[in-house]
């Protein structure tokens, strides 16, 4: 694709009174002040070089630890208890050389309190890490990430325990789908996300691996490029190259491809989990959690 540069005039000033009119685009970085943490702030201020994007390290504080006792007691312990919290702030800051980051407290559990942050602070994109626990500790302890992600009204990008978040350029973005509502309605985020950083964009469908008819495997090819073109905006059709069909285990195929084609990350739509979204970040093969435990790219994941 050929970019074409307009002379400085009137109409590049007009453009540019445009963009200073729009609010900056914002990401949160929830944090824990733990190393995974640190690492998800370094992605978020490598996102932030692009002009116009704010990061905000938002520190969930849980107030069991001021819930009990007589009324001074509990205001005393509050006290105290947020102190030390902000002072942990701003030591975690210090020591990751994170500058030009502004700061949050809120009051709750981690996932509930930053779903409701994201809601009402006009949030465009959280920046988080997981452990992606193993099947047994899962089942016992559940995904604080997962949970978030599957409230969050808006996309969350996944650092899995093989991430190693550097300076790595946001230039390629494969988009996993299975073609389910949930997952095509990911793409106008999508759309936002390709056009803010500039990404071409590749999609891969992870078909049944026992589908061996050549006629079904081409007319399920020609029914993803299909839905994929139908359902994209004229700007994401634009940006998207390579639409591929794999008959593989999604798990396997899907980080296999984006490292063949050295992408930037994955994008893959989730389902919400409604009322269950806690007891479902207890199921240890749900295809996304698998995803990100595997893959060393960081994961989009956009609500559908």
């Amino acid at each position: 694709m050929i970019k074409v540069e307009r002379a400085p005039g009137k109409g590049t000033m007009k453009d540019a009174s445009k963009r200073a009119g729009r609010p900056p685009y914002q990401i949160a970085v929830p944090t824990d002040f733990l190393p995974a943490s640190t690492s998800a702030m370094k992605f978020a201020q490598n996102l932030a070089r692009v002009p116009r994007t704010r990061v905000t390290a938002v520190h969930a504080i849980d107030s069991l630890e001021y819930s009990f006792g007589p009324q001074d007691v509990r205001e005393l312990k509050k006290q105290q208890v947020w102190a030390l919290a902000q002072e942990a702030m701003a030591r975690w800051l210090q020591e990751g050389g994170f500058s030009n980051c502004a700061t949050r407290m809120i009051e709750g559990e981690a996932a509930p309190a930053m779903a409701e942050f994201i809601a009402a602070g006009s949030i465009d994109l959280i920046v988080l890490s997981t452990s992606a626990r193993l099947r047994a500790a899962r089942i016992a302890f559940g995904s604080v990430a997962e949970e978030i992600f599957r409230k969050a009204a808006c996309p969350v990008f996944v650092l899995g325990p093989k991430v190693r978040a550097g300076r790595r350029p946001m230039t390629r973005l494969v988009f996993a789908t299975d073609l389910e509502p949930h997952s095509l309605a990911a793409l106008p985020h999508l759309s936002t996300f390709a056009r803010r950083f500039n990404c071409r964009v590749s999609v891969i469908r992870a078909a049944d691996p026992y589908i061996q008819s050549r006629p079904e495997q081409s007319r399920i090819r020609k029914e993803t490029e299909e839905k994929i073109k139908a359902a994209a905006d004229p700007y994401l059709r634009r940006r998207i190259g390579k639409i591929h069909v794999e008959f593989a285990h999604p798990a396997n195929a899907i980080p296999s491809f984006a490292n063949r084609l050295k992408a930037s990350a994955l994008v893959m739509g989730v389902r919400s989990g409604g009322d269950w979204d806690r007891a479902t970040t207890h199921i240890p093969w749900a295809l996304v959690h698998r995803v990100i435990a595997k893959s060393s790219l960081p994961v989009l994941t956009i609500r559908g």
